[in-house]
Order: C-alpha cells, then sequence, then structure tokens
C-alpha cells in the first residue's frame, strides 16, 4: 500500500501528458465551385471540355448559336449610329436658332433608346460565350452540343481542385482547446494517406441541438495532389491533458 502511494504521488508530479480524442468525419471540399448556368434561349454550338477535363481561366466552356442575336445587334448599332447622327445635326441647328427646343430634345430621346437597345443586344451577344471564370476542372457535365437548354438549366459544374479545404465537425466542448492553428492530422480514404493539416476558422454559432460546431481545415504545404473535392477522411487532434 505504501509503494503503490509513493507511485502515485510521482505520478501526479509529472506534466500531463497529451490525450487523443476519436477520429472525426470529415469532407474534402473544393474552394471554388460553380454551377453554370445561362438565361439564354439558344442552341449549344460547343462544349470543348468533358468531365474530368482541366481548364484555364478564360477559356470557352460553352458557346451558343447566336447569329440571329449577332445580326440584330449589328442592326441596333446600325440604327444607334443613324441617330447620333441626327441628335448632331439637330444640335447644330439648333445653335444657328433653325430648329427648336423641342426637336432637339426629341432627337436626343430617339438616340438614348436607339442606344439602349443597342447596349442590350450587346450584352445578350456576350453571353453567346461563356468563359471559365476561374482555372479547375469539369466535375459534372449536364447538356450537351445541339442541344436548347431551358433558361436558368444548369449546363455544368466545375471546381477548382488545386484548391480544396476540408470540413469537419466537432464537439462544441473542444472549443475550450480548439482554436484556429491548432494541428491535425488527416487520412483519406481514397488515397490511404495522412496529411498534415491545421485548423483556419471555425463556425459562427454552435448547433444549440447537437452541441457541435462546424470548422474547415486547410492541407499544411505538400504534395496533394491526388486529393480531389468529395473524398472522405479521418481527422485526429491531440490536445494536451487535463
Amino acid at each position: 500500500m505504501r509503494l503503490a502511494t509513493v507511485v502515485l504521488l510521482s505520478l501526479a508530479g509529472l506534466p500531463a501528458l497529451a490525450q487523443s480524442d476519436p477520429p472525426v468525419r470529415g469532407v474534402v471540399r473544393a474552394v471554388r465551385d460553380a454551377s453554370i448556368a445561362t438565361d439564354l434561349n439558344a442552341r449549344i454550338v460547343k462544349l470543348p471540355f468533358r468531365e474530368g477535363e482541366s481548364f484555364k481561366a478564360g477559356e470557352t466552356l460553352v458557346a451558343f448559336d447566336c447569329d440571329r442575336t449577332e445580326a440584330e445587334f449589328r442592326a441596333a448599332e446600325a440604327e444607334d449610329t443613324v441617330n447620333r447622327i441626327a441628335l448632331d445635326n439637330a444640335q447644330q441647328l439648333d445653335r444657328r436658332h433653325a430648329i427648336g427646343k423641342i426637336e432637339v430634345q426629341a432627337a436626343k430621346a430617339k438616340w438614348d433608346k436607339a442606344h439602349a437597345a443597342a447596349d442590350a443586344l450587346r450584352f445578350r451577344v456576350r453571353d453567346c460565350r461563356i468563359v471559365a471564370p476561374f482555372s479547375g476542372r469539369v466535375a459534372e457535365l449536364r447538356a450537351r452540343e445541339h442541344e436548347m437548354p431551358a433558361a436558368g438549366q444548369p449546363l455544368l459544374r466545375i471546381v477548382d481542385a488545386a484548391s480544396v479545404e476540408i470540413d469537419l465537425i466537432v464537439p462544441s466542448a473542444w472549443l475550450v482547446w480548439l482554436k484556429v492553428a491548432t494541428p491535425l492530422q488527416v487520412k483519406v480514404d481514397e488515397t490511404g494517406r495522412t496529411y498534415a493539416a491545421k485548423v483556419i476558422r471555425t463556425a459562427a454559432a454552435v448547433d444549440p441541438v447537437s452541441q457541435t460546431i462546424k470548422i474547415t481545415a486547410g492541407f499544411a504545404p505538400g504534395d496533394t495532389s491526388a486529393v480531389l473535392p468529395g473524398m472522405s477522411l479521418d481527422a485526429t487532434f491531440e490536445r494536451p491533458g487535463s
């Protein structure tokens, strides 16, 4: 009994060892993930990238048959030019007191209307080609060439697979010790590899029912090229024992 007491007292004098919590399940998420759609009512003439293929920012993702819209735009530009000339002529006559102010105002109103119509068609023509907002890969293709999709119908989903984060749900009680920059180890199911990571932000509120909170972690610098959005993982934290 005396020996056991001595051992316990000796252990009590040692610093607390780190204790490991059970692994937490998480999922890899792309930082940039977008569904591409349009309100243009036109036939698709070009879908240059297939699922899994890479593209660069600014490259064409979808092109539509806009021959009619482009013709209407050229006609609107011509009408815009004619009305601009008419307004200039009216303003010159006004300076010579050859016409009244009402005629000048009417010419100005006609040009404003024609110019606005040309601008509207200019924007419409610009919508005939959807360009990539960032470099990435096609995650899902939901349309085909020669189809005429409905307005607002998603055409494809794109992701930036080179920039990913980790979403985790942890007990809110962990906030006592879990802070931004807290390190963790994650083992990705699909690759079988373990990677270093750290907490980069926590959610703004705790779920009062489950008493959990969402946190986001980022991979430490290293080769994570095999890690793709949607992969699942186990995350392990170590915290000082109490």
